[in-house]
C-alpha cells in the first residue's frame, strides 16, 4: 500500500496536465485514486458516497462505514486556495457528528479533528502537501488516518486524536517563553515574596517588595526570551501554499529594544482618544488615524517576514475574520503591500490595539515593543 501510494504520487509531480485539473478533473485523478489505494471502493456508494447533502450543505465525499457517515472529504480544483472554505465546510461536519474531515484541492491536504473541543479553527490537527513534502514523509499518515479498516475499527480516529494531542502539545511549547516573559515583566506578589524569603534565608534581612521590583526592572534584559510563535490554531498556510516573493525591507528590521518606560496599560481604553504618533521596536512613525497603526505593522511585517506572513490569515474574533485573502469578506479592506492579504481596517481604536498585539506575538515581539501618543 505504501509503495502503490508513493509511486502515484512520483508520478502526479510529473504531470504536467496538473496544473489545469479542475474540479472533477481533482476528483478522479487524485482523491479517488489515493482512496483506491487505502482500500476503500470507490465504485460502492455505499462506502465513497458522492456529493453527500444534507440541510443545504454539502460535501464532496462522505466515506461510509456500514450506512454511518464516519469522514468527509471536501475536494476544490487543484491550486484553489482553501482558508474560505474552512469555516462552512468544518461546521457542517461538526453538525453532522463526523470525526475526521478533510479538505483538500488535490495538492493540499488539511486533516481536521471534528470532535475536538473549541470553534473550527482549533479543529485542524494535520496538513499535507504532496508536492512540496515528499511522500516517503507522509505516506504512513495517510495510511494511519484514511485507510479503510482502520476506519472501521476506530484507530483513525485515535491516530487523529494523537496527532492532535502533539499539536497542542507544540503550541503549548511555542508560548512558554511569552509566558515566561510575563512573570519576569510583570511580577506577581507570589514570586517576589519567593525572591525576598530566599533573599532573608540568604543574608538574614528581609528586603522589601519595592526593592525586589527593582531589582528585577534593572535586569529585565538579560531574562527575556525572544521566539516567534506559531498560531497553531489553523493550518500553516505558508507551509502549504506558494510562498510570497522575497521583499525588500519596508521597515529597516532590528532586533527588539529595551521595554519603555511607559508601555500602554493592558486594561486601558483608547476608546475615546485620538492618535498622533506610535513607536515600534525603537522607531517612532506619525499616522493620521487609528487605522494607520494597523496597516503599517502589516506593511512592516509582510516585509520583513515574507516567508510566514500568512500565519495572519489566522487572527480573528469570534465572530469575524481581521485578514483574509478575499476583500470581500471584510467590511473595509486595505490590501497590504506586496501580498494577497487584505486587512480589516472598520475596527475601533481597542480593536486595533488589541490586534496590534496579536500581530507583534506572531511575530516575536513584546507588546511593550509598541506604544502610542494619543490626546
Amino acid at each position: 500500500m505504501k509503495k502503490q501510494i508513493i509511486a502515484f504520487i512520483d508520478e502526479l509531480k510529473s504531470n504536467k496536465k496538473l496544473p489545469s485539473f479542475d474540479e472533477a478533473a481533482t476528483k478522479q485523478a487524485i482523491v479517488l485514486r489515493l482512496l483506491s489505494f487505502l482500500d476503500w471502493d470507490i465504485f460502492n456508494v455505499e462506502e465513497v458516497y458522492p456529493d453527500y447533502a444534507a440541510n443545504s450543505s454539502s460535501v464532496a465525499y462522505a466515506l461510509r462505514i456500514r450506512n454511518t457517515n464516519k469522514v468527509f472529504i471536501e475536494v476544490k480544483r487543484v491550486h484553489e486556495k482553501l482558508d474560505k472554505y474552512q469555516k462552512n465546510f468544518v461546521n457542517f461536519a461538526t453538525r453532522e457528528s463526523i470525526n475526521l474531515a478533510i479538505l483538500t484541492n488535490g495538492i493540499t491536504w488539511w486533516f481536521y479533528l471534528i470532535p475536538a473541543k473549541g470553534g473550527w479553527q482549533q479543529k485542524w490537527f494535520y496538513s499535507i502537501d504532496l508536492l512540496k513534502q515528499k511522500p516517503e514523509a507522509y505516506a504512513h499518515r495517510l495510511i494511519d488516518l484514511l485507510t479503510k479498516n482502520r476506519v472501521a475499527r476506530g484507530q483513525a480516529l485515535k491516530a487523529a486524536k494523537a496527532l492532535f494531542q502533539k499539536k497542542k502539545q507544540k503550541m503549548a511549547a511555542d508560548f512558554l517563553p511569552e509566558a515566561w516573559n510575563k512573570i519576569i515583566s510583570e511580577p506577581n506578589k507570589i514570586f517576589v515574596e519567593l525572591l525576598s524569603e530566599n533573599t532573608e534565608k540568604l543574608c538574614g534581612y528581609k528586603i522589601d517588595s519595592k526593592s525586589v521590583e527593582n531589582f528585577l526592572g534593572q535586569h529585565i534584559d538579560k531574562w527575556l526570551i525572544k521566539a516567534a510563535r506559531s498560531s497553531g490554531v489553523a493550518p500553516p498556510s505558508v507551509a502549504m501554499e506558494p510562498e510570497i516573493m522575497e521583499l525588500g525591507d519596508e521597515l529597516p528590521p532590528a532586533a527588539p529594544k529595551k521595554q519603555p518606560k511607559n508601555p500602554p496599560p493592558a486594561s486601558e481604553s483608547y476608546a475615546d482618544k485620538s492618535i498622533k504618533a506610535f513607536s515600534f521596536n525603537g522607531r517612532t512613525h506619525t499616522v493620521r488615524a487609528w487605522e494607520d497603526v494597523l496597516i503599517t505593522l502589516c506593511n512592516h511585517f509582510a516585509a520583513t517576514h515574507p516567508k510566514d506572513f500568512e500565519k495572519v490569515l489566522w487572527i480573528s474574533n469570534d465572530q469575524r475574520p481581521y485578514f483574509s485573502r478575499y476583500s470581500d469578506q471584510l467590511r473595509i479592506p486595505e490590501k497590504i503591500k506586496r501580498t494577497d492579504i487584505w486587512v480589516e481596517t472598520q475596527l475601533s481604536p481597542d480593536e486595533i490595539v488589541k490586534t496590534a498585539g496579536k500581530l507583534l506575538a506572531e511575530f516575536g515581539y513584546s507588546k511593550a515593543d509598541l506604544s502610542f501618543d494619543t490626546h
